[in-house]
């Protein structure tokens, strides 16, 4: 019973925690790479140029 229920969610969280990180690293890569434009770091109305 508390396998059921503990499994699930024990998996759930390692999904969550390694698509949070896989995230972290695509945003930072995206903010230092001078060549990749971000819709989050644009400066005014424009859309980014690609």
């Amino acid at each position: 019973m508390v396998l059921g229920i503990l499994l699930p969610a024990a998996v759930s969280f390692v999904f969550v925690t390694i698509a949070a990180y896989v995230g972290a690293l695509r945003a930072l890569e995206v903010y230092f790479d001078p060549t990749k434009d971000s819709v989050f770091l644009t400066e005014g109305n424009t859309p980014p140029r690609r």
